[in-house]
């Protein structure tokens, strides 16, 4: 009887691995950027990577978040529909970043540094046209 215990707990375990390894990662379709003075919507895959890669290895930043409005307003669509609306900070002359999740405003998201840049780059180009 205690064998089929483990026996049980072992695959219940073996699955939920195979599940999170395996499941796939929900597609980005579109990002739409809102500041105070501009609106662009990026569908280009190259610019849809940048994000994905950002929003994917962004990590969790400890601490109250108490900052101001954010640099963009940021609203990612995913293939099954989902629109997920995220705060963005981008520092331009520091190349720093972070996210904050609208739907958890409480945890602050901050962009690694090859992400940040990447991010910043490609929004200066909006900056400067």
């Amino acid at each position: 009887m205690r064998k089929i215990g483990i026996i049980s707990i072992s695959l219940i375990i073996l699955l939920v691995l195979i599940y999170v390894l395996v499941r796939p990662n929900p597609e980005i379709i579109s990002v739409n950027l809102i500041s105070e003075t501009a609106e662009i919507t990026y569908t280009d895959i190259d610019s849809i990577r940048i994000f994905d890669d950002a929003i994917r290895t962004a990590k969790k930043v400890r601490g109250a978040v108490d900052v101001g409005p954010p640099t963009y307003r940021m609203n990612v669509t995913y293939a099954d529909t989902e629109v997920v609306k995220y705060s963005l900070y981008i520092d331009f002359k520091t190349e720093d970043g972070f996210l904050i999740k609208d739907s958890d405003s409480e945890k602050m998201l901050k962009l690694k540094d090859r992400s940040s840049k990447e991010l910043t780059d490609l929004l200066s180009k909006v900056n400067t046209e």
